[in-house]
């Protein structure tokens, strides 16, 4: 039998290697939540699936979608129904409509959405410098101590939305934190804008993170301004050809016409729906049961104080740091929109718009635990993760808990 010196060693070091690779590890705990994300899901088929409807609208020729009934998200103009979120996520699903039609799951590209954020999460958390142990608990938390996983396993449109708001997000911190290359930040923060339009307040905070490089070699920019003509282009039309305007104006005319119609109805957004969003955000409880579990979500949401308590974390982020300026100023001014919008989201699990802020201050949870331990913070991270999964649990296995 022919023997191969050294070979065994050889395989040896590679399978080290391949283990020690990040990017592998962080591909390996997007698998477990792909799985996780797969029987919570229970392959369940969305009745929101406006993105299936809109993809199908453009493959045949028009923008309008053969509207099902009043229980989705579309606004009628000029005798036509348009779906008026934010389209990307309709984009991705052009090839899958076009070879099965409708008959698409929407929630098949919700859950792989999921699972990429995971991918890009942990990226995030070991490329800020966390140890390995609080990068699997920050993960966690993401997955388990926010809406992410509900919202990523139900495929609703507006859940859909906010996963890859969130994913496309953690991608374009990933590509900061890393080679930096700007076409590359350009096009992973443009793909969460075109889920989430609230996502588009931090590109300001985006280009002063790259900054310093584009000033010293301008020829950068080019390739990130032809990503950006590649977005820009496309949307100025289609929103033209809907509403007669290259400004994208479907949900402020949605609220006008479907929600609040009137001369004297308030604005879409407003001051006013401050007390309301900080009852949302802050103080809204869970419902208390006499028996086990003791506790239940309510259908209506619960406040980021029971599921996430471990977002306070962030506060130990080292302000002196100019990444974690940035951070802090992107998590406020995609949070802004929030507080001043007409409505909670309603039917939701925990308080699912936070995931518009949620990503930057993940960051600063891997800032905060770079150099330092935070024991503290330990509790309020296991609470969020074993609370919301507890909460997830009943969400949907028990549901007549969350509805009765």
């Amino acid at each position: 039998m022919a023997s191969f010196p050294g070979l065994g060693s050889r395989v040896e070091t590679d399978v080290r290697g391949i283990l020690k690779d990040e990017r592998f590890a962080a591909g390996l705990a997007a698998l477990v939540a792909l799985g996780l994300l797969l029987v919570i899901s229970r392959g369940r088929e969305t009745a929101f699936n406006n993105y299936v409807l809109l993809a199908n609208a453009w493959l045949e020729g028009h923008p309008w979608i053969h509207f099902p009934g009043d229980y989705i998200d579309a606004m009628p103009y000029h005798g036509k129904a348009y779906i008026v979120e934010a389209p990307l996520p309709a984009v991705l699903l052009l090839p899958a409509v076009w070879a099965w039609g409708t008959d698409v799951h929407q929630t098949w590209l919700s859950v792989a959405l999921g699972a990429l954020g995971i991918y890009a999460a942990w990226r995030v958390a070991r490329l800020v410098g966390a140890p390995l142990a609080w990068t699997a608990g920050l993960v966690l938390f993401l997955l388990f101590g926010t809406s992410y996983a509900h919202c990523a396993a139900s495929g609703d449109v507006w859940f859909l939305a906010q996963v890859g708001g969130v994913a496309f997000t953690l991608l374009a911190i990933a590509e900061l934190l890393g080679k930096a290359v700007p076409w590359r930040v350009t096009l992973w923060a443009l793909c969460a804008c075109f889920c989430r339009y609230p996502m588009f307040l931090a590109l300001p905070f985006y280009a002063l993170a790259l900054w310093p490089q584009l000033r010293s070699a301008p020829r950068r920019l080019l390739p990130a301004l032809g990503v950006g003509a590649a977005f820009a282009i496309p949307s100025a039309f289609y929103n033209y050809i809907r509403w007669g305007t290259i400004v994208d104006i479907g949900f402020t005319q949605f609220y006008k016409v479907m929600v609040a119609p009137g001369k004297y109805a308030p604005p879409a957004f407003s001051t006013i729906y401050i007390p309301m969003q900080i009852k949302n955000f802050f103080t809204e409880p869970p419902r208390l049961l006499d028996a086990p579990p003791y506790v239940a979500p309510t259908f209506v949401g619960m406040a980021l104080t029971y599921t996430s308590p471990g977002l306070l974390l962030a506060f130990a982020a080292p302000i002196k740091e100019r990444f974690v300026q940035l951070m802090w100023l992107a998590a406020i001014a995609c949070a802004v929109p929030n507080f001043v919008y007409y409505t909670t989201g309603v039917t939701q699990f925990g308080a699912r718009h936070a995931l518009d802020f949620i990503p930057f201050l993940f960051v600063l949870m891997a800032f905060a635990v770079r150099r330092r331990r935070q024991w503290w913070a330990v509790p309020l991270v296991a609470w969020s993760v074993l609370f919301g999964m507890l909460e997830l649990y009943v969400w949907v296995w028990e549901p007549w808990l969350v509805f009765h």
